[in-house]
């Protein structure tokens, strides 16, 4: 018999000792800040567990575990149904399909009614010869590309330095003007999680033309949220002026890791990934932040 109950994220140490690694470390720091750890136990004995976080209302599995030995006897069909269950909705999971238990919580998850609806890809730049390699693209090709729109009249500000109607563009524009503007919307809204100081947005004849919302993770680190140029100037380059001055600002800062966060779909991004990620990334995790939500009544008729 399997049975599921919620416990403190640190009581993992003692249950599965043995099996802990920086990873998990950090994923049950993580959990006791502002989500939630679930205890599976199989006839009394330990035998799984699920770390879950909260984003924006969103309930996230950000890591999973189950005993070797007692693998394939449903427990984490119990711990995902359990999430489920005790979640609500939204609920989704920020596990890489690199994960070992991805698969396992995706098929499960589908199986509660719940869908694929859009994924993300994290992309992280480090190392000691990050901005080496950052300056020898931008010598390549970026600074040319730059220098080209500033000459046609683009032009860039920190979003601290936005007015007020140029924001009110972002609001009023339809959804297919800015494809992610959806999901972030919000961004630019009080209490929004970015750091304006570092925030990009590119504007051409007073109309805005891209934006790179970013975020102060550490000291050292920066997550760039959210890219997206107006739909009418894919494939201009012109995000990359974005990223470079945004770049320019988080080096003088000290910063040694960049982080981009981008959605799955979308021509601006893909290319941004060809052009510029390739060269400049150390490492990706492949999909990130499956967001999966109940299936639609008219999906299921």
């Amino acid at each position: 018999m399997i049975t599921v109950e919620k416990g403190e994220p640190g009581l993992y140490r003692e249950l599965f000792a043995g099996y802990t690694t920086l990873y998990t470390e950090r994923c049950a720091e993580n959990a006791g800040k502002d989500g939630s750890a679930l205890y599976a136990y199989l006839d009394g004995e330990p035998a799984g567990y699920m770390f879950l976080g909260n984003d924006r209302g969103t309930e996230l599995i950000h890591h999973t575990f189950t005993k070797p030995e007692l693998r394939g006897r449903g427990v984490m069909q119990a711990l995902v149904r359990y999430a489920v269950d005790s979640a609500g909705s939204p609920i989704g999971t920020s596990l890489s399909d690199s994960h070992e238990f991805a698969p396992a919580v995706m098929h499960v998850m589908e199986k509660c009614g719940f869908e694929r609806r859009n994924g993300r890809s994290v992309y992280l730049c480090d190392g000691g010869d990050m901005w080496e390699r950052w300056d020898a693209y931008m010598d390549k090709h970026g600074r040319r590309l730059c220098d080209t729109l500033r000459r046609q009249g683009f032009s860039t500000l920190t979003l601290d330095k936005a007015p007020e109607d140029l924001l009110q563009q972002f609001r009023d524009a339809p959804d297919s003007e800015y494809k992610c503007r959806q999901n972030h919307q919000h961004l630019i809204l009080p209490g929004a999680e970015i750091t304006p100081d570092i925030s990009v947005i590119c504007t051409h004849n007073g109309r805005l033309a891209a934006y790179v919302f970013a975020y102060m993770a550490d000291r050292k680190s920066v997550i760039f949220k959210t890219l997206s140029s107006s739909a009418a100037l894919h494939g201009s380059g012109v995000i990359m002026l974005a990223v470079a001055d945004a770049a320019d600002i988080v080096r003088e800062r000290g910063v040694t890791r960049l982080v981009f966060t981008m959605e799955r779909a979308g021509e601006s991004a893909n290319a941004f990934r060809e052009k510029v990620l390739s060269v400049l990334v150390s490492r990706r995790s492949t999909i990130v932040g499956f967001s999966l939500f109940p299936k639609r009544e008219e999906d299921i008729r």
